[in-house]
């Protein structure tokens, strides 16, 4: 089914000239269709200050109800202390997470035709690279994970830790997968007490937050043989951020900044600790690096991470090659093998990206570093130099703004075919 495109300028004309045929009764009509371009301009423009006038009231106004109930919150007897789950057997870990999956499955797949809760989302990253779509996208908030790791083991569980499975996030656009660290039995990560943080490989696109989105762990921990795997994490959780306020703005408005939080989750033999946070008024970020002089220098560690200007003292890991010192870069064509790609930056904020060479395996002994910035843009892509002096990286950014509904018309799938959203 193909949707009428209508821009936001020709609802907002017809709205004009309604409200305004309403509001004047006795006077003549006004005639759309009879309007000259310059009419038609201005009907628009008073028309985006009145409801721009209308939010600002609306903001303050939520802002009141916000700093009130802030207040009730404060003024509040502190809750009771849970009690303590104690033997909770795997029988209980897994109806908590068949419970919430069969809620979301049944309120979920009559309105979404492509939903699937086992299969992985087939929204692609740089959806609008190309074609920035700007009466379906915006610079909406968006959800960054910086880390998850193991906080702690039960159940005779010991240091190391052969861990695989997958950990996922569920989003309003689609619902379905949109993973984060996926790893088979044959091909398991190894966590030790000293480096207990899963090696992300995601998200595969922006994650849309609207109140919530859905947090996934399906984990195991490798055994001898299979029959003596054991489960170390099933949890399907929603995850709700505490947004915090900025009073600091113009006419008064509450704004929302981005901010980072870190949660505990406990399920099964084990209690996962994720960091995260939200990025507000945001595009998609995809980013490659592909080296164009010179060659890695043998031997040498690398790490590539990337921050946003609000948040600079969080480093999002694109490559860690680790002590083992795996390639770092593809030797057909130069590219860098990078393990994460995709990011949320503010739309008027700064992304940096940032290379290390390091002697051996230690991080310590650093041999070259060097970072690049880019200001963010709506749509189309970015390129610069990364010179770390024994080689020079082309760094190419390709932004996209923020799909904002799932129900948008025709959208570029996975699996290559071009499919709708009802």
């Amino acid at each position: 089914m193909l949707y009428p495109r209508w821009s936001y300028d020709d609802i907002r004309l017809k709205y004009a000239v309604a409200r305004l045929n309403k509001e004047n009764p006795d006077a003549e009509p006004i005639v759309l269709d009879k309007l000259t371009e310059q009419e038609r301009a201005t009907l628009v423009h008073d028309e985006k200050v009145r409801m721009r006038k209308i939010e600002q009231e609306i903001a303050k106004q939520q802002l009141a109800e916000f700093l009130a109930k802030e207040d009730e919150r404060a003024l509040a007897p502190p809750p009771p202390e849970p009690e303590e789950e104690e033997d909770l057997g795997k029988e209980h870990w897994q109806e908590r997470y068949d419970s919430i999956r069969n809620s979301l499955v049944k309120t979920k797949q009559h309105r979404h035709k492509n939903f699937c809760f086992d299969g992985t989302t087939r929204i692609p990253a740089m959806c609008f690279t190309d074609n920035p779509m700007p009466d379906y996208t915006g610079h909406g908030t968006t959800v960054q994970f910086f880390s998850v790791k193991v906080g702690g083991v039960d159940g005779g569980l010991a240091w190391p830790l052969d861990v695989f499975g997958l950990i996922a996030v569920h989003d309003k656009l689609d619902y379905s997968r949109n993973v984060i660290f996926s790893r088979t039995r044959e091909n398991p990560q190894t966590l030790t007490e000293q480096d207990p943080y899963f090696t992300l490989t995601g998200p595969s696109r922006a994650v849309v937050y609207e109140n919530r989105v859905y947090f996934e762990t399906v984990l195991k921990v490798k055994g001898a043989t299979e029959p003596e795997d054991k489960d170390l994490s099933l949890l399907l959780k929603c995850f709700v951020c505490c947004q915090k306020v900025n009073l600091c703005k113009s006419e008064g408005q509450g704004i929302f900044d981005s901010c980072v939080s870190s949660r505990l989750y406990t399920s099964m033999l084990s209690t996962l600790e994720l960091t995260c946070g939200l990025v507000m008024r945001s595009v998609e970020a995809t980013i490659t690096l592909q080296i164009v002089k010179g060659s890695w220098p043998d031997g040498s560690r690398g790490l590539f991470t990337a921050y946003i200007g609000s948040l600079g003292h969080m480093e999002i890991v694109l490559l860690d090659s680790g002590k083992e010192m795996v390639p770092v870069v593809s030797a057909t064509d130069g590219m860098v093998k990078l393990s994460r790609r995709v990011i949320s930056v503010e739309r008027f904020g700064q992304l940096v990206v940032h290379a290390v060479a390091c002697r051996g395996g230690n991080k310590d002994q650093v041999l070259a570093e060097n970072k690049v910035s880019f200001a963010p843009l709506d749509s189309d892509r970015s390129r610069d130099k990364l010179d770390l002096g024994v080689c020079k990286f082309d760094v190419t950014v390709a932004w996209s703004r923020i799909l904002e509904e799932h129900a948008v018309g025709h959208l570029p799938l996975t699996n290559g075919s071009v499919d709708s959203f009802t």
